[in-house]
């Protein structure tokens, strides 16, 4: 497997309203065959959100793209640094470190994800990435996230056509304005799949290789 392979789930996004009760997922973009939805659970008082939409391209081909950590910030909207720190590759396990660049004047995030790659019963290939506490040094004025969850998957439609869905939230820590709270969580998963559908074509990716736990 080439070193710079494994998984970078996407930077979501949040809030800190806290609701009563959970609310229905609410369809709040579809454009460009993009669908986001957002939604709040009764344990979670951050936003959450959920995206989906397909490409003509093999399963593989999709997968091969969010396992290349190394172009990560290339289409992942906010992604100034994404490292693999660790990977087991017969478990599909996974560490990882990455740097948010937030706008100014927000400070920036980062974070450390563990993650885990499975093949389905039904074919359809799982990527789920949680923030975990790790020795990894903090840096001055940049927030360590603690609450991050994101997940992907992907399934074969037809043997050139694959449906993307990720979904998941993090909670921000520190102060960040409800205006860029609420453009982001519909905004950047769009952005993201937008950035995704030209970088899916680049020719790195014509013969795609997966783990053997993949395939």
């Amino acid at each position: 497997m080439n070193k710079k392979h494994i998984v970078l789930a996407t930077l979501l996004s949040t809030t800190s309203l806290v609701v009563s009760a959970a609310e229905a997922p609410k369809l709040s973009l579809h454009r460009n065959n993009i669908k986001v939805w957002t939604y709040q659970t009764e344990n979670n008082p951050v936003f959450q959100y959920k995206a989906e939409t397909t490409f003509d391209v093999p399963l593989e081909r999709a997968v091969a793209v969010v396992l290349d950590v190394e172009r990560t910030p290339q289409w992942v909207p906010y992604v100034a640094k994404a490292q693999l720190l660790s990977r087991d590759e017969k478990k599909g396990e996974f560490t990882l470190y990455m740097l948010l660049d937030f706008p100014f004047p927000l400070k920036d995030r980062d974070v450390v994800i563990k993650g885990k790659m499975n093949k389905n019963a039904d074919g359809s290939i799982s990527i789920k990435n949680n923030a975990i506490k790790n020795s990894y040094p903090e840096q001055p004025d940049v927030i360590r996230l603690n609450q991050y969850t994101g997940d992907w998957t992907f399934q074969r439609l037809a043997n050139n056509k694959v449906k993307v869905m990720t979904s998941g939230y993090a909670d921000p820590a520190g102060s960040i304005p409800l205006s860029f709270v609420n453009m982001f969580v519909q905004q950047q998963p769009y952005q993201m799949l937008m950035k995704m559908k030209k970088e899916i074509y680049n020719p790195l990716y014509a013969q795609p290789h997966l783990p053997d736990l993949l395939k």
